[in-house]
Order: C-alpha cells, then structure tokens, then sequence
C-alpha cells in the first residue's frame, strides 16, 4: 500500500475520534453554521494528529484550535508533547534582505507562502518552508479526497432511502 492511502486512512481514523470527541461534549443540538465549525476543527485536529505534530504546520493547527475548544486540549497537549523535543533548532538560518528585482519578488512570494502555511510565518529557511509546504499539501489533499469520499457515499445512502 503506498503512503499517502496510508495518510487517508490514518486520517479517517483520527478524523471519526475527533468527530465523536465535539459530539460527545455538545449538550444541545447544533445549528448548521455550529455544525459546520465543528466538522472543520474536527478535522484540523485530525489533520495535525494523524503527523503528530512533526512538523510546524501540525503544530500549529493545534494551537489555532485551543481558542475554539476545550475537550480537544489534552488530545493537543499530547501532540505538541510529542513533538516538542524534535525540532527545537530547525529554523534558525541567516537571512538576507533582496533589494533587487527578482530578489524581491522572490521575497514577496516567500511571505505570501509563510501566510499561506500555518506556522509558516516562524520559518525563516526557504528549502524547510517548501517542505514544509509540500506536506501540508499532501494532507490537505489526502483530507479533501477523505471529504469527498464522504459526501459521495452519504448521497449514494440517501438515495437508496
């Protein structure tokens, strides 16, 4: 089996943990836009889980989702617990400051990467950004695959009804 059918389901695995980790906490009934908040952290929280917390954009998922919920801190402490150790010195590099055309705009697509990545903004090396980039798309990409397969197997169910 290759690796990322392997991300897939280790992230249907967390993923349907977390799912019944928010149901369970919900004392009253969810509206839609509640319902929608909870599908998203849920899955945030697997994304980050199922890298446990390897790298910083895990890291950093997890700790967007600590203002929004309190039942999903200790599945979060244990994360970045994991991971605390494994890269204290990664990103210290010299940096250079382009003044020159195609330095800047190197530059601005630098900074518009770091927005794009979460914990992007506290990477200063440009060849760990781009690895760091690389799998987080991977993930997402596994995660969207997971959704997509979701709602075609829940139309497929409805139909049948």
């Amino acid at each position: 089996m290759n690796t990322y059918n392997m991300v897939k389901q280790e992230f249907i695995k967390k993923w349907i943990t977390t799912l019944h980790m928010l149901d369970s906490s919900v004392e009253h009934p969810l509206n839609v836009t509640e319902r929608k908040n909870a599908i998203r952290l849920s899955s945030d929280i697997a994304m980050a889980a199922t890298r446990s917390g390897a790298t910083i954009w895990s890291r950093a998922l997890i700790s967007r989702t600590r203002k929004y919920t309190t039942t999903c801190k200790p599945v979060a402490h244990r994360i970045l617990k994991k991971a605390r150790n494994r890269m204290k010195n990664r990103c210290t590099t010299i940096t250079r400051n382009g003044i020159f055309g195609a330095k800047m705009r190197v530059r601005k697509r630098t900074e518009l990467l770091k927005s794009l990545v979460p914990g992007g903004e506290l990477i200063y090396d440009k060849d760990y950004l781009i690895r760091e980039t690389l799998d987080y798309i991977v993930y997402l990409q596994a995660q969207v695959d997971v959704m997509r397969t979701v709602a075609a197997i829940d139309s497929v169910t409805r139909d049948l009804s």
